[in-house]
């Protein structure tokens, strides 16, 4: 009877094993399906992610062109205005120098006319000594 305990203990063991070896492959299988479908939701999402970046990424680049474009004029134009700048700082080193020139001539006018209007009215006055 000894034999025979143990033979049918090692079958309802057997059987238990086999049972909980069964639920293990059928969550194997069901992690297995879930697990698929997820990469191929994974795939979907991927996809439509590259689709709708494409046109983003494309229009970025166009901006960044433009933005480009838009720093170099600016260049450009800051050039331009320093080139004017130094022009105009030229030209108002041209008329303080002008300027100068014309006060020396007013000066040297100024002192030649009071020559001029001593001399007359000397000559006046010895006119008017001889004439009289």
């Amino acid at each position: 009877m000894g034999g025979q305990y143990w033979t049918v203990l090692m079958t309802i063991g057997f059987f238990i094993g086999f049972i909980a070896l069964a639920v293990a492959f059928v969550f194997f299988i069901y992690g297995a399906i879930q697990l698929k479908k997820m990469v191929e939701c994974l795939n979907d999402f991927c996809k439509t992610t590259d689709e709708r970046l494409k046109p983003v990424l494309e229009e970025t680049e166009r901006t960044m062109k433009s933005i480009r474009a838009v720093t170099d004029n600016v260049a450009r134009v800051t050039g331009n205005i320093k080139e004017v700048s130094e022009a105009a700082s030229d030209v108002a080193e041209n008329i303080r120098a002008v300027s100068m020139i014309i006060d020396d001539a007013r000066d040297q006018i100024s002192l030649r006319k009071r020559g001029i209007m001593a001399g007359v009215q000397t000559a006046l006055g010895v006119l008017m000594k001889h004439h009289k």
